[in-house]
């Protein structure tokens, strides 16, 4: 598969021709690329960056709106994360890309060292099911997701920025199991798509 990288930030605000940068005097980019075709892994790095990026409130705010163009949302009962942000943004000019129709939800948490989390999951039979993880710091968890029968759908590994994709021939629920083997204590964003 051809993997097109495309910068929605750079499209949002219109300085794709400009370099896309922030503004600043330092060159840095607004928002690195990402596959368009893996939608999860998007949205769970956009939320990692802008959990890095609260005390510049422009790129927040574009990042903010990159996350509202992929439809991101919190899960059923999780904590908005977005929403604490969305007073120390500045949203930009120009109105956000719209993507998907419904696009992937998110879920944000911490991690004890030593600890895991499983969380059980519902996908559709014969439609593409996506999951992505992706840490705010340096260090990454233990990811993988399990099959009704314990077995993994993709091979588990450690992840700072990583996602998993495959389509059930079944609608049948799954397991996504996230753990920590460092030593201190890491935050995580969830997507599932």
């Amino acid at each position: 598969m051809k993997r097109a990288a495309f910068a929605l930030a750079c499209l949002m605000t219109g300085s794709l021709g400009t370099g896309c940068t922030t503004g600043r005097s330092d060159p840095a980019p607004v928002l690195a690329a990402y596959d368009p075709m893996e939608p999860a892994a998007a949205v769970a790095q956009l939320l990692a960056q802008a959990e890095r990026a609260q005390d510049d409130p422009t790129r927040l705010g574009i990042l903010l709106a990159a996350l509202d163009g992929l439809g991101a949302r919190p899960a059923d009962g999780a904590a908005d994360a977005m929403a604490a942000w969305r007073g120390k943004a500045k949203p930009p000019q120009t109105p956000p890309y719209r993507g998907r129709v419904l696009g992937p939800a998110y879920k944000t948490g911490m991690l004890d060292p030593g600890k895991s989390v499983r969380l059980p999951q519902l996908f559709d039979g014969g439609r593409a099911a996506r999951v992505a993880v992706a840490t705010p710091g340096q260090a990454g968890i233990d990811f993988m997701v399990l099959d009704g029968e314990a077995r993994p759908v993709c091979p588990p590994g450690q992840a700072r920025n990583r996602q998993c994709t495959w389509t059930p021939l079944y609608s049948g629920r799954f397991e996504i199991v996230l753990s920590n083997s460092s030593a201190s204590a890491t935050g995580y964003y969830l997507v599932i798509d």
